[in-house]
């Protein structure tokens, strides 16, 4: 998030489906500092620039840089079988089918392929496409990921 003109105004990286999030009136978190309701809003490809209410200058939106809006747990909208919002996946355990433990899923980088997860244990990251011949199974509530042996094997060349 960045400032955008002089009077509070935000340019925001939408990393919703759900544009409607920003309509006027509707509700978001704003990082470590509570609810902000929508005031306006107007798309600028790729962006969003966004009027929170009770910020009303330039100064008090370039504090804003960097930060994030949110919705809260409540808000959010059920996704279709197989997806799952960033924050449920990280910090989930990952294993192999055969029982190795690679770590915990500590990222989730968008690419335009497909998303790839970062397991991370120790100092050791192991990079996992997430794409279903590789990700067998996500339990969230048992708090793992399941994730194909063969992505372990490297072949020697």
């Amino acid at each position: 998030m960045t400032a955008y003109g002089i009077k509070g105004a935000v340019k925001v990286d939408p990393l919703t489906d759900f544009m409607d999030r920003f309509d006027p009136g509707a509700e978001l978190e704003l990082e470590a500092d509570g609810p902000r309701l929508v005031e306006w809003s107007r798309t600028q490809p790729p962006h969003v620039v966004v009027k929170l209410q009770g910020v009303d200058e330039r100064s008090a939106a370039e504090r804003l840089r960097g930060r994030f809006l949110e919705v809260p747990d409540s808000a959010l909208r059920a996704l279709p079988g197989g997806e799952y919002y960033h924050h449920q996946l990280i910090g989930l355990s990952v294993v192999s089918r055969s029982g190795r433990d690679l770590g915990t899923l500590t990222a989730v980088l968008e690419r335009p392929a497909n998303d790839v997860w970062v397991a991370t244990a120790g100092q050791l990251e192991q990079l996992v496409p997430a794409i279903s011949e590789v990700v067998l199974e996500v339990d969230l509530e048992a708090g793992r990921v399941v994730v194909a042996d063969w992505l372990l094997s490297v072949e020697e060349a």
